[in-house]
C-alpha cells in the first residue's frame, strides 16, 4: 500500500510472554472457528498474492495521509510451523497446534475456541525448549489420542497496518495487510492475501467508503463476508470431517447407517466432553464421563441384533471398565472419592486411548449389513417387533410351574425391550413410549421374581454353614418365599392374558 510520512518508529517494543490470552497480532484464524467476519462497517477483501498497491489517498474527499502504523502496530513477520497427526485430527477437530516465531523469540500456540471453555480460545507459552509443553500434550489428549504429532505445514506471514487520516491528523480507518505464504512438504502449496479496513473514531463518510472500495476492488480485490478457515486454505486432509461430530437431530427416515453413526458420534463427544473436564481439573466430570459410557454400552445392547456380535461385546467389556465401580447412591464420600480416582488413572491409559481410536472408526462406518441402507425408522420398528415376538414366543409357555431357568429367559427376554428402546425413542418416541407403558407391569412382577429367585438361592448356599437351628428357620424362610414366588407368578399370568392382546408394534 502506497504510504506517507513513516510514523513514530518502532521504539516501543512488542514483548511476548505466557499467558492465556493470545496477543493482538495473531495472523491466522481459528482453526475450528467460521474465519474473520466483519464488525460494524469493517470490510474484508480477498486480494491477489502479488496485486499492486493501490493509491488511498485522495485529498478532495478528506482521506490526506495514509500512514504507517508504529509500536505494537508497527509491520512484522511471523513463522509458524502447523503441528498435527499425519490425518491432520487436531485441525480436522477444530484445535491449532503451533510454534511460532516472532522477532526471533519462540512460542507454543494452541486455539480451540469450538471446544471453550474445556481447551482454551489461545493460549501462549514461551518456548523453554524443543518440546511440546507436557500440559499442552495433556490438555488435548483424547482428541490427539495414540497419534504422533510432526510439523503438517509452515506458514509465513507479512502484516503491514497503516492510518487513513484526514487533514487534521485524525485517523478515520484502519487498513491490515496480511500476505501469506503456506508450505507443505517442502513445497509452496498455496499464497494468500487478506485486507482488512476497519472505520475508528469519527469513521468514514459514504463518499470516503465507496472510493475506497472502489480503488481496492480495481487494484484485483474480492470484497468477501469473511476471510475463509485456516483448515480451507491448508486443502485437504485439513478439511476433512471432524472425528468428533457436533450432535444434530435424528431423523426417522435418514439411512440406518447415518443414525447409528450420529448416535455413536453423540455418545463418543460426550466422552470426550467429559474427560477434557477431569483433565482440566473437574473431578466432578468423572460420573458424568460414565453415566455416557454406561448409556452407550446399554444403546449398543440394543444394536446388538444388527451390528457385529463379537465387535459389539468386545466393547461391551471396554465400556464397562471406564464405568465407576460404586453404587451412585452410596453417600460414601471416601468410597466415591476412591472410585473417581480409579477412573481418572484409567484415563491416561493407553488402553483408553485405544477405546477412543475404537469409537472414532465405528462412528465412521458402522458394521450394519444389509440393514446400512434402510430408513431407521423401518429398522428400528423392525427390532421392536422382532424383541416383542421373542417375548411372547417365550412367555405364552409359562406355567406357575415352569423352571427357574425359563422364568429367568422370561425375564431377560422382557429386559431386552428396554435395549431397543433406549435406541428407537430417539425417532419413534411415541410408538416406543406405547410399548413401554404396556410392558412395565409385567416387568416389575418379572423383576420381583427374579430377586426372590436369586435371594433364595442364596440362602441355600449360606444354609451349608449354618447350625441346625439356623438351617431350620432358614429353611422356613426359604418356603416363604418360594410362595411369595408363586403369588406372584400366578399374578403375572393373570396380567399377562390381557397385555399379550395389546402388544402391537
Amino acid at each position: 500500500m502506497n504510504k506517507g510520512k513513516a510514523g513514530k518508529g518502532r521504539s516501543a517494543r512488542r514483548r511476548t510472554k505466557s499467558t492465556l490470552v493470545a496477543p493482538a497480532k495473531t495472523p491466522l484464524p481459528a482453526a475450528g472457528g467460521d474465519g474473520s467476519t466483519k464488525a460494524a462497517g469493517q470490510r474484508l477483501y480477498d486480494m491477489p498474492y502479488s496485486a499492486a498497491a493501490p493509491k488511498l489517498i485522495n485529498p478532495t474527499i478528506g482521506l490526506h495521509h495514509l500512514v504507517a502504523r508504529a509500536g505494537h502496530n508497527a509491520a512484522y513477520e511471523i513463522d509458524v510451523t502447523l503441528l498435527d497427526a499425519p490425518d491432520y485430527r487436531l485441525t480436522r477437530s477444530g484445535v491449532l497446534l503451533a510454534h511460532r516465531v516472532l522477532e526471533g523469540r519462540g512460542e507454543w500456540f494452541l486455539t480451540a475456541p469450538d471446544w471453550y471453555p474445556l481447551l482454551p480460545k489461545d493460549r501462549i507459552e514461551t518456548m523453554g525448549d524443543t518440546d511440546l509443553p507436557e500440559e499442552f500434550a495433556e490438555l488435548i489428549r483424547p482428541l490427539r489420542r495414540r497419534a504422533t504429532l510432526g510439523p503438517v505445514a509452515a506458514l509465513r506471514c507479512e502484516r503491514r497496518e497503516f492510518a487513513m487520516r484526514d487533514d487534521a491528523g485524525v485517523t478515520l480507518a484502519l487498513l491490515r495487510d496480511d500476505k501469506v505464504t503456506v508450505r507443505r512438504g517442502g513445497l509452496t502449496t498455496a499464497r494468500y492475501r487478506e485486507v482488512m479496513m476497519t472505520p475508528v473514531g469519527p469513521g468514514l463518510t459514504e463518499q470516503q467508503d465507496a472510493w475506497l472500495d472502489r480503488a481496492i476492488t480495481q487494484a484485483g480485490a474480492t470484497s468477501v463476508p469473511k476471510f475463509p478457515r485456516l483448515v480451507t486454505r491448508l486443502g485437504a486432509p485439513a478439511t476433512g470431517l471432524t472425528d468428533f461430530p457436533a450432535p444434530r437431530p435424528f431423523e426417522a427416515d435418514a439411512p440406518f447407517e447415518m443414525f447409528v453413526s450420529q448416535l455413536l458420534g453423540l455418545r463418543l463427544r460426550q466422552i470426550v466432553e467429559a474427560d477434557l473436564a477431569i483433565r482440566g481439573g473437574n473431578l466432578v466430570a468423572a460420573e458424568r464421563l460414565s453415566t455416557q459410557a454406561d448409556q452407550l454400552r446399554m444403546e449398543l445392547k440394543g444394536l446388538s441384533f444388527v451390528l457385529d456380535t463379537d465387535w459389539v461385546e468386545d466393547l461391551y467389556d471396554e465400556l464397562d471398565w471406564i464405568t465407576l465401580d460404586f453404587d451412585p447412591r452410596s453417600s460414601d464420600p471416601a468410597e466415591a472419592a476412591k472410585a473417581q480416582e480409579a477412573l481418572v488413572g484409567r484415563l491416561h491409559s493407553e488402553r483408553y486411548l485405544a477405546l477412543l481410536d475404537r469409537l472414532v472408526t465405528a462412528t465412521r462406518g458402522p458394521k450394519l449389513g444389509d440393514t446400512s441402507i434402510l430408513d431407521t425408522s423401518k429398522v428400528l420398528t423392525d427390532l421392536l417387533g422382532s424383541v416383542v415376538t421373542r417375548i411372547r414366543r417365550v412367555v405364552d409357555r409359562l406355567t406357575p410351574d415352569s423352571p427357574p431357568q425359563v422364568w429367568e429367559e422370561a425375564w431377560r427376554s422382557v429386559g431386552q425391550v428396554q435395549w431397543v428402546a433406549d435406541i428407537s425413542t430417539h425417532v419413534m418416541a411415541a410408538e416406543t413410549e406405547r410399548i413401554q407403558r404396556r410392558l412395565a407391569k409385567s416387568q416389575q412382577l418379572l423383576d420381583q421374581i427374579h430377586d426372590l429367585q436369586l435371594q433364595a438361592e442364596e440362602e441355600m448356599e449360606a444354609a451349608a454353614e449354618m447350625t441346625v437351628q439356623q438351617a431350620f428357620e432358614a429353611g422356613r424362610a426359604y418356603e416363604r418365599r418360594l410362595e411369595e414366588v408363586s403369588r406372584i407368578k400366578t399374578a403375572f399370568l393373570a396380567l399377562w392374558s390381557k397385555t399379550a392382546r395389546k402388544l402391537e408394534v
